[in-house]
């Protein structure tokens, strides 16, 4: 089967039937990227049905499984869940995709299975232990206290820098050779002393010496933790990059077996993920696949890593577009159109249950900082009304969510907290509230074959106390995971080195499966950890020492948690969220608030920086890095509903931008 083998009418057909509600078809530019198996971009707007169009492809190419040749098909995206709907939705009628010499799975699973672990076994004669970034932290967290051929003091200097810079340090394949840098792919380490809390007058920097024994002793350590099988998962990219530079057969072989490949979400891989893709299966052009890069890279939402998809991804030879957007109705795609970083025709095709398009237009909620904390509510009663007046679908299915980007509460700066207090008391992980200790660790799916579900087990279970005893941070807010380690580490730094060494003992006993020496053992250490936050250990006792009720616990972990991201009013429930939270989902009423965000000085809230943008106006093509984040973040925000958008922003703020608001296309609601 050439890449360049024609579908016929029956292939198409057969794909309709299983995929499109009776009686639908797929329109021609979908035709037209399902036919064409050759090497391109598809580059798709929100709501375009791209998943959809993919999974017509990959059901259509299963049809003509297994292939003469013996080669196979390769399907990759970045999380599990994308991977997850491609097997739910076509797996039953799939009788060779996912079997061998096929593979669907992600990015980190395809470098694990195909570079990273063929090349350890090669290396070591032995598979590693784990590849898992909660594994390889905790042993890497508890350093030993001397290694061969260094000092008593060369090892106190190397802990020292070792325990200030644990999740920086990497290994990087860089001129074939490796070299520690910070982070993957980044810049080499810098061996400085830490300060802690020396006084800049009296802190003395190592010597040129002092460093490079530093240096070599970090190194030391690094690869004899890679050696003992403990990898992270950069580790597995950077053996990768050591595999396809030692072995000019690796990348030959992979050609060979997989005859067709196809990245689904594109613009969400980091550049050394791209990269490495593109040097095995495009590699320069030469490349006989049919190598095809589907994503939308205005949706490229990052937090200002300089891997974002504009600077790796350029477009090939052939793109494809699918510009119908079957999400969002003709008025909203002129609207997030403007938000484009990467320019494209948005054509909006939604339409009403009697065929008329929606014609919503969106909503600015204007609020005064007396109003501030009743924007959520009236956007609920505008749907409530809309739903009234039959323009809008309200069932028990109906998503109406409240996004914000910013989402740690200042003074002065408004953040999601200032809309939804809550949000930043309690945090919302969506896990169950066990009755007690013992439940934590006996019901949280255990069986992964990771750390990471009993390390979360573990530190909710300990945030469980915190908020029984009324320990609050400085912000008077409950304790959640990462303001109890940044509280940890300042105050109480000899505590947290103990605390995540003993976190790591208690992962590997509930791994082995002694559960109840490891309860005993944490009940052991409770009075030590809340004294550390300046709380006795008294409240939280029941909780701790209660007694493990197995059919009650097993009821309980069956009902919603507390939701306290979750606001009702007037007979609407209104989930609260950040944009990176709501990536990739449909709604059928979305509110976006604008909030203060701040990356290297200079902040300002989006309504500021892309004033222009609400206006209609497109964007330019020379923008300031911090326009271009705030742009693809409104983007994606403003993309998710399909009926109603609202953006609540500041009078003072509207006031400026009043005048150039198209009454045709904006309302406005003044609280």
């Amino acid at each position: 089967m050439p890449a360049d083998f024609s579908l016929s009418p029956d292939d198409i057909a057969y794909a309709e039937r299983i995929l499109l509600p009776a009686g639908e078809s797929f329109d021609e530019e979908r035709r037209r990227f399902i036919s064409d198996m050759g090497t391109l971009d598809l580059l798709a707007v929100p709501g375009s049905g791209k998943t959809t169009a993919l999974l017509a492809k990959l059901l259509i190419l299963d049809r003509y499984l297994p292939r003469q040749d013996g080669a196979g098909i390769l399907v990759i995206s970045h999380t599990n869940a994308a991977i997850d709907e491609i097997s739910n939705r076509i797996g039953p009628h799939c009788t060779q995709l996912f079997r061998y010499p096929n593979f669907v799975g992600t990015i980190q699973r395809f470098v694990d299975e195909f570079l990273a672990i063929p090349y350890y076994i090669n290396r070591y004669r032995k598979a590693p232990i784990h590849i898992d970034d909660s594994i390889h932290e905790a042993r890497f967290s508890n350093p030993p206290f001397a290694i061969k051929g260094f000092t008593q003091q060369e090892s106190k200097n190397a802990r020292r820098f070792l325990m200030a810079n644990t999740k920086k340090i990497r290994l990087s394949w860089v001129g074939d050779k490796d070299v520690l840098t910070d982070g993957y792919c980044g810049k080499a380490l810098a061996f400085t002393k830490p300060r802690g809390n020396t006084k800049p007058s009296n802190y003395i920097d190592w010597t040129d010496t002092e460093r490079g024994r530093v240096c070599e002793w970090v190194r030391a350590f690094k690869l004899s933790t890679l050696k003992a099988g403990y990898l992270c998962y950069d580790d597995a990219y950077f053996l990768a990059r050591v595999s396809l530079s030692r072995n000019a057969l690796v990348k030959s072989l992979l050609q060979r077996r997989f005859a067709h490949v196809f990245v689904d979400e594109m613009q969400d891989m980091e550049r050394h993920q791209h990269e490495l893709l593109e040097e095995i299966f495009f590699d320069a052009g030469t490349s006989r696949q049919g190598y095809q890069r589907i994503g939308d890279r205005n949706q490229s939402i990052f937090d200002g890593k300089p891997s974002i998809a504009d600077e790796f991804w350029k477009n090939r030879e052939t793109v494809l577009e699918l510009n119908g957007s079957y999400r969002l109705g003709p008025i909203l795609a002129g609207v997030v159109s403007a938000f484009a970083v990467n320019p494209i025709r948005i054509e909006g095709r939604r339409t009403n249950s009697d065929g008329s398009s929606v014609m919503i237009k969106p909503r600015f909620i204007v609020y005064s900082d007396a109003t501030r904390s009743v924007v959520i509510q009236r956007f609920a009663s505008i749907v409530r009304e809309l739903a009234n007046a039959k323009l809008l679908p309200l069932t028990a299915q109906t998503k109406c969510k409240a996004v914000c980007w910013a989402t740690k509460a200042e003074a002065n700066k408004t953040r999601l907290p200032d809309y939804h207090p809550p949000y930043a008391k309690v945090a919302s992980s969506g896990r169950v509230e066990h009755a007690v200790l013992s439940s934590h660790l006996t019901f949280s799916g255990h069986d992964t074959g990771s750390f990471e579900p009993i390390e979360r087990s573990i530190v909710d279970a300990l945030l469980r106390v915190l908020r029984l005893e009324k320990a609050e941070d400085s912000s008077g807010a409950h304790f959640v995971r990462h303001s109890m380690r940044e509280f940890l580490v300042t105050h109480h730094p000899n505590f947290w080195e103990s605390y995540r060494a003993n976190l790591f003992r208690w992962c590997l006993g509930i791994a082995k499966g002694d559960r109840d020496e490891v309860i005993q053992d944490i009940r052991q250490q409770l009075p030590t950890f809340c004294s550390a936050f300046g709380r006795q250990f008294e409240a939280s006792k029941d909780f701790v020492f209660g007694e493990l009720d197995t059919a009650q616990t097993v009821s309980s972990a069956t009902q919603p948690s507390e939701e306290c991201n979750v606001l009702m009013h007037d007979g609407v429930r209104v989930d609260v969220a950040t944009v990176h939270r709501v990536k990739g989902e449909t709604h059928t009423a979305t509110l976006y608030m604008e909030s203060f965000y701040e990356k290297g000085g200079g902040g300002s809230y989006e309504s500021e920086r892309l004033a222009d943008q609400l206006q209609g106006q497109p964007l330019s093509d020379k923008m300031h890095n911090r326009v271009r984040q705030s742009a693809k973040m409104m983007y994606v925000g403003f993309s998710r509903p399909t009926h109603l958008l609202c953006f609540a922003l500041h009078e003072s703020r509207f006031q400026k931008i009043e005048a150039g608001i198209c009454a045709n296309t904006w309302d406005i609601e003044r609280l």
